[in-house]
């Protein structure tokens, strides 16, 4: 069935075990219904989180009389674009939410996502592939900063959004914007040829991205964030980088993430040089 919004466009309702889902893109105004599908599911996203995901691309949300069902989320980047937010509520579950939610987010390819031990055999129904991996590690810094960073300013932006272009493939200059602005709650570093930003969540902050030439600069730009900064999360595939953290007060965090690429072999960038993502969603 086909639904006229009060606001241009079209969106399809569907019927599904007898209620009618529609599905339409998300606003800022959905967020407080987003937060209670954060709950419901045990994820630590933030409103602010939210609100800038659905900056920086559009978002899907299914909906019936009850409310919020599930939700996906897409940030498109020339070259391909990033798939995450992808939740169903737990009295939506077996309905079909995820399956129609990421059939309206795949009518633009190539796509990238990482997913969790829960997600991936959907993602690989739908034609998903794994091209990587991610572990998280979680923990108080007890090494000291060896100074080799200073902050990063506005004017840090062109140099950095192009680094970015180079390691992770994605062409994103609005991100840098958004972690540079004075009054985001973003945190960057930066020194020769490498970057590392930290965001805020429930418990502390998460680092990413995290790019340097080596892992041994990697590990060294990771100190000078984490050093005296209280409980950190970081998400990363270098061997090199996690013997680092298990040796400087981190702990392994079961589950990981399966990076999945859709309609391309695999994701673009010098990964060698990306220790970590942006972040999950933002791949």
């Amino acid at each position: 069935m086909l639904v006229r919004p009060k606001m241009g466009g079209y969106r399809f309702a569907h019927r599904v075990c007898s209620s009618t889902v529609e599905i339409r893109r998300l606003g800022v105004d959905d967020v407080p219904e987003c937060m209670k599908l954060i709950t419901d599911r045990g994820w630590t996203w933030t409103p602010e989180q939210w609100e800038m995901m659905l900056a920086l691309g559009p978002g899907y949300g299914a909906f019936d009389s009850s409310g919020l069902l599930g939700t996906a989320l897409t940030t498109p980047y020339p070259e391909m674009q990033a798939i995450s937010g992808v939740l169903v509520a737990s009295r939506a579950e077996r309905r079909g939410i995820g399956t129609r939610l990421m059939a309206r987010t795949l009518e633009v390819s190539p796509s990238v996502l990482y997913a969790t031990e829960v997600g991936e055999p959907l993602y690989a129904r739908l034609g998903f592939h794994p091209v990587g991996a991610s572990v998280s590690y979680r923990g108080v810094f007890t090494g000291s900063a060896p100074g080799v960073s200073r902050p990063g300013t506005p004017s840090d932006v062109p140099v950095l959004a192009e680094l970015d272009r180079e390691v992770s493939g994605y062409t994103r200059p609005v991100l840098w914007d958004r972690l540079l602005d004075p009054s985001s709650p973003y945190d960057v570093l930066v020194s020769d040829s490498a970057v590392v930003a930290t965001r805020p969540n429930p418990t502390g902050v998460t680092i990413g991205p995290l790019i340097a030439p080596d892992a041994a600069a990697a590990c060294e730009l990771l100190a000078d964030v984490t050093a005296g900064g209280g409980d950190v999360r970081v998400d990363t595939d270098s061997p090199d980088v996690a013997a680092f953290l298990l040796e400087n007060g981190f702990g392994k965090i079961e589950g990981g993430c399966t990076l999945m690429v859709h309609g391309a072999a695999d994701v673009p960038g010098d990964r060698a040089r990306y220790f970590a993502p942006a972040s999950h969603a933002l791949g």
